[in-house]
């Protein structure tokens, strides 16, 4: 029994000093069970359906998503969404993103509406469409990129959806395509 519950401890005690490893530039790509998360995974070929980057204050460290609008909170809150969630943190320099975040972030999109139509030329912005405009600005990645997006895989499903018809060969990014670019290493992944 005590060699069991020492065990547990350890397991704990590793996994809490992953949620303190988290470093500005991070992003969090969340496995979320919703119907809509679920079609968004199988469309991109992917686990992830959400994500976030760590930001900072100065003072506390915060995910900033794109979810109803653009706004952060305490990464440890952004945590609890889910518990399979993957950290990946930038292979490209992040000085400039690091030194001028948080100024950019609050006066060009904190508060910017959520795009529910995933297009990338309007005044709205989704989760992975947010992360990119907002970090490639400072980061120049040089694998990581957008592209024409394809829902023929759900067809069906995005054409009740999107209001104006699914955005088929529109320019975009998904949170998957964060997980699979050289510009990012993975350092943490809860599901192993």
């Amino acid at each position: 029994m005590k060699y069991t519950l020492s065990i547990i401890l350890i397991l704990l005690t590793i996994q809490t000093q992953a949620f303190n490893d988290f470093q500005v530039g991070d992003v969090i790509l969340l496995d979320l069970d919703c119907w809509s998360c679920q079609v968004i995974e199988d469309e991109s070929k992917g686990r992830f359906s959400h994500s976030g980057v760590v930001i900072s204050d100065g003072n506390e460290l915060f995910a900033a998503q794109s979810l109803g609008f653009v706004h952060h909170m305490p990464v440890a809150k952004f945590l609890k969404y889910t518990d399979k969630y993957v950290v990946i943190r930038p292979t490209v320099d992040t000085t400039s993103f690091k030194k001028y975040h948080w100024e950019v972030y609050k006066s060009e999109y904190y508060m910017t509406p959520f795009d529910s139509d995933y297009r990338w030329d309007d005044q709205t912005l989704y989760c992975s469409e947010f992360l990119f405009k907002f970090m490639d600005r400072f980061m120049k990645f040089k694998d990581l990129t957008s592209a024409p997006m394809d829902f023929t895989r759900n067809w069906d499903y995005w054409a009740s959806h999107f209001r104006n018809g699914p955005p088929q060969d529109i320019e975009g990014i998904s949170p998957n395509d964060f997980y699979r670019t050289s510009d990012f290493k993975v350092i943490f992944d809860s599901q192993k």
